[in-house]
């Protein structure tokens, strides 16, 4: 890593509101020996404070583009950077922000590398028309290379960068101290927690199905939803739901939650539910929170998941829309605290082992180093 000591890097990212999956990953990073290795400057492309505004069109949003342009350029006329890493976004608005900033990075030289942390990449480009469709195919294939959270969506970039040039780095969290040791959990009852974004294709509706089913054999069960809806019209069904099957009083929406009081709720659960859609979420960084919080996991297959959750050892996969499926692991999980020790202790041992934050920072330096050094011998 000592050759790397010296070379520095434009890092575009997002920082604020904590409680999104980027922002604690780059804020992870950035505390990281990864500051060590590479002399970051980093711009904060954080548009919205609130889930709510990721589909809103603002005003602000536009004077926010003119800055992180004036950022960006005062950063590339001040230093000489060699090499930068950017995330892009599947999204019309969010690739114009994307091409216009690359454009800038590309015309002074700079080698960058594309951080692709979602699927969705064909679907994004059959629904650019087809002017824009050759700039963001010119745009990737002009990178030194990509680097991709899952090792399946490797192949999303089929026919716009070689092989070689597309590297799989998991993420990481920085480890919290309260869960050195396993936490005291309650022993009453059977707690499941939900943490992210109360969304169809994140696998609500499965779960609150699952749960009706789990209720039925243990009416001691309760489930814990921990986010905000997106949008806002998956309240009224979902409460619908509830009121219909009489769960309302055993489902806690708390809506929101970061810091000490989302760790709370990691100490309090018994099982950790996260059954998205396969091709919505590529990642899910809440495994690597229920992981290290000593959690089993029941989780749908695709993406990471099937990577970080080893089917019967640190928890269970399904099928995203098997709630039958995912009621019956959740009811063995609740009749057996052995097995969800047992669970739990591999998923922490596992985080220990490969997913901090420190091991995130080495394996990502590792890819950037190596992507530069393979645009140098390319003599591009």
């Amino acid at each position: 890593m000592a050759e790397s000591a010296h070379k520095k890097i434009l890092l575009f990212g997002y920082m604020p509101p904590p409680y999104f999956g980027p922002s604690v990953c780059y804020h992870a990073l950035l505390h990281s020996t990864f500051t060590q290795h590479w002399q970051v400057t980093f711009v904060d492309l954080t548009v919205v404070q609130h889930i709510a505004e990721l589909e809103q069109f603002r005003v602000g949003k536009l004077l926010k583009l003119v800055g992180f342009i004036l950022t960006t350029l005062w950063h590339l006329l001040s230093k000489r950077f060699d090499l930068c890493s950017y995330p892009i976004a599947y999204n019309r608005k969010a690739f114009l922000k994307d091409w216009t900033l690359l454009s800038l990075v590309f015309a002074f030289r700079v080698p960058a590398v594309l951080y692709i942390k979602g699927r969705g990449l064909p679907e994004f480009r059959r629904r650019l028309s087809p002017y824009l469709r050759r700039h963001f195919e010119t745009m990737v294939r002009r990178a030194a290379g990509a680097i991709v959270v899952a090792e399946d969506i490797r192949a999303e970039l089929d026919g716009l960068l070689p092989p070689s040039k597309v590297l799989t780095i998991i993420q990481g969290l920085e480890p919290q101290s309260q869960f050195t040791d396993p936490p005291a959990r309650n022993s009453g009852g059977f707690t499941v927690l939900y943490l992210g974004a109360l969304y169809r294709r994140k696998g609500l509706f499965t779960l609150l199905e699952a749960f009706r089913q789990v209720r039925e054999q243990r009416p001691d069960a309760r489930l814990v939803l921990a986010g905000d809806w997106f949008p806002a019209s998956e309240r009224e069904p979902a409460e619908d739901f509830l009121k219909t099957h009489n769960l309302t009083d055993a489902v806690q929406l708390t809506g929101p939650v970061f810091g000490d009081a989302k760790w709370r709720l990691y100490s309090e659960a018994d099982a950790f539910v996260f059954v998205t859609e396969p091709n919505y979420e590529a990642f899910g960084l809440v495994l690597l929170e229920a992981m290290q919080a000593w959690l089993p996991i029941v989780a749908s297959r695709g993406g990471a998941r099937s990577e970080l959750v080893t089917d019967g050892v640190n928890g269970f996969l399904a099928a995203h829309d098997d709630s039958a499926a995912v009621a019956n692991y959740l009811l063995r999980l609740a009749a057996d605290p052995v097995l969800r020790e047992r669970m739990g202790r591999a998923g922490r041992e596992r985080f220990a082992a490969h997913y901090t934050h420190e091991q995130y920072g080495q394996r990502l330096s590792k890819a950037l180093l190596a992507l530069s050094g393979e645009t140098c011998a390319n003599g591009s």
